[in-house]
């Protein structure tokens, strides 16, 4: 069974997050809001691998400490294949003023929004619900 992990950086300034919107013309939900990340590479630590996605998604090359605000864990059927998905996202926090984004082309737009934002879908809203107010 092959093991995918998939690392969020939910990257936090006060109340306000960075979402990022994937192109139209893109394979993976087009249009969508969504916060930067991607898979876990091999020979990669966790955190070695949400710096490169955050630095490939967003341009984002600072130090950081990230800590881990949701975890899923599940089997899932894929193309008639089983596929052990794990899931982790982490808070990243930063002063917005000091982070120059620049997007990659799975990306078309982004913007600084609260966790209750209506770009946000019911799933993001979800890995948000720990967050203090």
């Amino acid at each position: 069974m092959k093991t995918d992990i998939i690392l969020t950086g939910i990257i936090k300034d006060g109340d306000y997050l960075l979402a990022v919107k994937r192109s139209d013309d893109d394979d993976f939900y087009p249009g969508a809001w969504e916060f930067p990340g991607g898979h876990l590479e091999d020979g990669e630590s966790i955190k070695q691998g949400l710096a490169r996605e955050l630095e490939e998604e967003i341009g984002f090359k600072f130090e950081f400490n990230p800590i881990i605000t949701n975890y899923n864990d599940e089997i899932k059927n894929k193309n008639g294949k089983k596929i052990h998905n794990i899931e982790m996202d982490f808070i990243i926090n930063v002063n917005k003023n000091k982070l120059n984004v620049i997007l990659s082309n799975e990306h078309a737009e982004y913007k600084w929004v609260t966790k209750d934002s209506d770009l946000l879908d019911e799933y993001i809203k979800a890995k948000l619900s720990n967050l203090k107010d």
